[in-house]
């Protein structure tokens, strides 16, 4: 059995008497031990060495101590998981990565990146990385029992190997896997249509199984989007639209607006075909959207729960679309700019007022997140949410991205938006993990 080495006040405060059976636990590791009082410590609790050595804590890795009188446990940590996924013999998103991890140090927190080869079941440890100095160093810890999901791909979090880690991981109870998986554009506007408030703000969207469904929505419109449901970064994303001269234009995220050619039904019929054969698409109602310099643009809110597990808007920009092209993600060559700069120079014919905007802009950034945790029973510690302004001014939410990328420098100057941006979700799981 452990033990532990308490003054006579932390006996008194914890309620402890000498000998007391209590249990130390690390993650999802546990062992028993007992408690001794001794009238010549210093006032730092004394945790003996073969505890940390039975829980599978490293001796030279600094930790605190935090005494449940409910569970008559003492709880070793903090300490959170960082999954991502590992190429070769490096981790991707090795920067974000180690950066996340300087600014988990800072707030006392033991951050572990590791991929799911990493994980040894039957022990219930994993062999992840810390950082040391400037380098990462690799140790072996207790299975933490909160782990914030960085794997940076749908074609990553869909390998075989990912699959079976995040299964078993979400099996174990007591485990918390925040930002479980990437979402279904067709699921998630399902889950949000649910609320009659949101459905003011929500784009007219249809789950396409044939081609032919397209046509009510063009009657109506005269442009409509098609999105793979599974989609991200803008990939596989058309826009198709009533040609002034007749017929259809179908357009890649790559064309240029000024390269088009129109198509007959048939074939415009035939394409689409062509896509829903091959994977699942929305098509969504194309708005009449503010310009700016004559290009789309779209605004990013990165809503992130803080240390206590409440929502707050981190970062709000601007990203506009390169000319002639009508998706504006960042990693396709969209400009960014700041939220102030972005709704200054906005062509709405309609002048609502910027603070009115910016206003309904932070209640829809909390409440979104908030309606999309309670109706999926998932846990989220940062979602994107993809806003777009109409020509009157009106907010139209256009998606919601579950692993938002978060750049290492921000376009407004402020590197206070970068800390926070890579500290909230570290507080975040301090918070799940009781400290």
């Amino acid at each position: 059995m452990g033990q532990i080495y308490l003054t006579v006040h932390q006996a008194k405060e914890y309620n402890l008497d000498d000998g007391a059976l209590v249990s130390f636990q690390a993650g999802l590791r546990k062992v028993d031990g007992t408690v001794h009082i001794r009238t010549n410590l210093s006032r730092e609790k004394s945790l003996q060495a073969e505890v940390l050595e039975q829980i599978g804590w490293p001796s030279d890795v600094a930790y605190r101590l935090k005494y449940s009188e409910i569970e008559r446990s003492f709880s070793i940590g903090p300490l959170i998981g960082i999954l991502t996924y590992q190429s070769k013999k490096s981790y991707v998103w090795k920067a974000h990565l180690m950066e996340t991890q300087r600014h988990a140090r800072r707030l006392g927190i033991v951050a572990v990146v590791f991929s799911a080869e990493d994980v040894n079941w039957k022990e219930l440890t994993i062999s992840g990385v810390i950082l040391s100095a400037q380098r990462w160093v690799r140790k072996t810890f207790p299975l933490p029992k909160v782990i914030y999901n960085r794997i940076p791909s749908r074609k990553f979090e869909n390998t075989s190997t990912v699959v079976e880690c995040k299964k078993r991981l979400m099996d174990i109870p007591g485990l918390i896997l925040f930002n479980p998986s990437y979402l279904n554009k067709w699921e998630t506007h399902e889950h949000l249509y649910k609320d009659e408030s949101v459905q003011t703000i929500l784009p007219e969207t249809r789950l396409l199984r044939q081609p032919d469904e397209i046509w009510p929505m063009l009657k109506k419109y005269r442009v409509i989007y098609l999105k793979p449901v599974n989609g991200t970064k803008g990939y596989g994303i058309y826009r198709v639209a009533v040609h002034p001269t007749g017929g259809f234009t179908f357009q890649k995220r790559r064309s240029s607006m000024n390269s088009l050619r129109a198509y007959g039904k048939q074939v415009l019929e035939s394409k689409i075909r062509g896509l829903i054969e091959k994977k699942e698409y929305i098509a969504q109602r194309g708005l009449r959207m503010a310009l700016i310099n004559g290009s789309p643009f779209d605004i990013r809110l990165l809503a992130q729960k803080d240390g206590q597990g409440v929502w707050q808007i981190t970062k709000s920009f601007g990203r506009v679309a390169p000319p002639g092209k009508f998706t504006s993600n960042l990693s396709q060559g969209g400009k960014a700019m700041g939220i102030l700069n972005t709704l200054r120079a906005a062509s709405t014919t309609r002048k609502r007022r910027r603070s009115a905007i910016l206003k309904e802009l932070n209640k829809w950034g909390i409440m979104i997140p908030e309606l999309l945790e309670e109706s999926t029973g998932m846990i989220f510690g940062e979602l994107g949410l993809d806003i777009a302004l109409d020509r009157n001014g009106k907010i139209w939410l256009l998606e919601i991205n579950s692993k938002p990328f978060k750049r290492l420098f921000t376009e407004e100057g402020d590197p206070k938006q970068v800390r926070l941006s890579l500290e909230r979700p570290m507080a975040f799981g301090r918070h799940l993990d009781g400290f």
